[in-house]
């Protein structure tokens, strides 16, 4: 695996991890319904501008 589709996977999974972290947080009323909002916007944007590039890629 090469490091550039090692450092997209880990971008990726950051911005999966900016649309469930912030979910818990809002359930354990730790973060107000804006700041959630923002912060799943950015993970959503931020998982699809860099998964795309390495998800469905076959090792050729």
């Amino acid at each position: 695996m090469n490091i550039m589709k090692l450092a997209l996977k880990i971008i990726s999974y950051s911005g999966l991890g900016l649309t469930i972290i912030p979910s818990i947080l809002f359930l354990m009323d730790k973060i107000e319904l804006s700041q959630l909002k923002l912060y799943m916007l950015i993970g959503v944007f931020v998982w699809f501008g860099s998964a795309v590039f390495w998800i469905g890629k076959g090792k050729k």
